[in-house]
């Protein structure tokens, strides 16, 4: 039997309201009516609007949700009785026409294989066997799409997945190079984002042009000069006095407890003393839903003992990187480094400069997860950093903290120098006393 809920997602206002066809257990589709409510006025376990006095649109909008239903029903009934294939494009299809939305998309062009791409990121089964995508990976794609859009129209031309060959490799390369002044890094990013999405196609039976297998077709790089705290500089930066501004006394203590933990800033800060368990912190990663469980180390545990067991104040990720690099400065982490900072080119536009500054200038929220990935390895065993910092092979992780083939190279070279040290040490005879009979 045929049937159909709908649900939101979240407590983000306002929320989207999704529904959820399913027949038999075959069939189960999930897809978005781009109808927008306040959590506040859904009632989650009825799937409906609350009929309250606060929400003057309730009525409206409970109608939309029901004559929506019976269209996708009765288109269901005419479709399945002749015969026809129920699936997200039907379903898609469906919606679109409750609401007069004329489907002119075709599946042959990038820009509008990319949107519907983006439309079925919540049903994306991922290679975890987790269904839907984070938040962050929606955003890039909202990205690629406005980046593809912008180069159209700069080219005054569109373009199908044919089209998408070497010089479109090219033209879009230098486009987000010269014009959209993107570095070589962010620009690889969105060409791999258009190979994701020609083999998407390609998996989908939509012809693409070979070009895009091609060696030639890759990701441009560049190495980046990042920075770390050392563990001197972390202890420079625990030492020093902050009573006086206490904004900056809290920052610090996120600092030192990010560093100490290599947790990314979307989790650190929301740290509370729930999350201690008989000296350890156990949290669950909200990027790559992994648990992670790690002792307390000992500033993180006179941080806390000083503030009656809690975690500092919670704080905003924007703040809390404005604020570490005045407590670095005032900590006197003011070295000169080459490096890269945000520059603002024009209204809501920044990129990256590269040059040499003040340390402290450099320094951002990411500096807790490096800082602690640079600063224990070597120390520990390479898999056991990798599950604290969620890297999954060893090869990103590596470059992640920016080891090279010389770096492990020089490491060995150290550890044969050691060896032989060892070897050349005399031993040390003990005087045995034994008794005489």
């Amino acid at each position: 039997m045929a049937s159909l809920k709908y649900f939101t997602k979240g407590n983000q206002n306002p929320t989207t309201i999704y529904l959820r066809f399913t027949h038999g257990r075959k069939i189960d589709l999930k897809r978005s009516t781009s109808l927008l409510i306040n959590p506040k006025y859904w009632n989650t376990q009825k799937g409906s609007v609350k009929q309250i006095a606060g929400f003057v649109n309730k009525k409206n909008l409970q109608n939309d949700l029901n004559n929506l239903e019976t269209t996708i029903l009765n288109s269901f009934n005419d479709h399945y009785s002749s015969g026809g294939i129920i699936n997200s494009e039907w379903l898609n299809k469906t919606i679109k026409q409750y609401f007069n939305q004329n489907d002119n998309t075709d599946l042959n062009y990038l820009l509008d294989y990319a949107k519907q791409y983006k439309e079925n990121l919540d049903t994306k089964v991922l290679n975890t066997g987790n269904t839907g995508v984070t938040d962050n990976t929606k955003k890039r794609y909202n990205t690629i799409i406005n980046k593809v859009s912008a180069f159209e129209s700069y080219q005054k031309r569109r373009y199908t997945f044919e089209s998408v060959d070497l010089k479109f490799y090219n033209d879009f390369k230098n486009y987000l190079s010269k014009v959209e002044k993107l570095n070589l890094n962010t620009t690889g990013r969105y060409i791999n984002y258009i190979k994701t999405l020609c083999l998407d196609a390609k998996k989908h039976g939509i012809k693409i042009n070979p070009s895009v297998l091609n060696g030639e077709f890759r990701a441009t790089k560049e190495k980046v000069n990042f920075i770390t705290l050392s563990e001197t500089e972390i202890q420079t930066i625990f030492k020093h006095d902050f009573t006086e501004t206490p904004y900056l006394e809290n920052a610090r203590n996120w600092l030192i407890i990010g560093v100490w933990t290599g947790a990314r800033v979307s989790d650190l800060l929301k740290f509370t003393k729930d999350n201690i368990h008989n000296g350890f912190i156990e949290y669950t990663a909200k990027k790559t839903n992994q648990k992670i469980i790690l002792p307390l180390h000992p500033q993180v545990k006179e941080i806390l003992e000083n503030n009656k067991g809690e975690f500092p104040r919670e704080i905003s990720s924007q703040r809390f990187n404005d604020y570490i690099k005045k407590v670095c400065e005032l900590a006197g982490i003011n070295e000169m480094v080459k490096g890269s900072k945000s520059k603002k080119l024009k209204k809501k536009v920044w990129r990256k400069v590269k040059g040499e500054f003040s340390k402290h200038e450099l320094v951002s929220s990411h500096i807790c997860r490096r800082s602690f990935a640079t600063n224990h390895y070597g120390k520990l065993p390479t898999p056991v950093l990798m599950a604290i910092t969620g890297h999954k092979t060893e090869r990103v992780f590596l470059n992640y903290i920016n080891k090279t083939a010389n770096d492990n190279a020089n490491t060995l070279n150290e550890f044969w120098q050691l060896q032989e040290q060892k070897k050349q040490q005399k031993p040390i005879l003990d005087i045995v006393k034994t008794e005489t009979a």
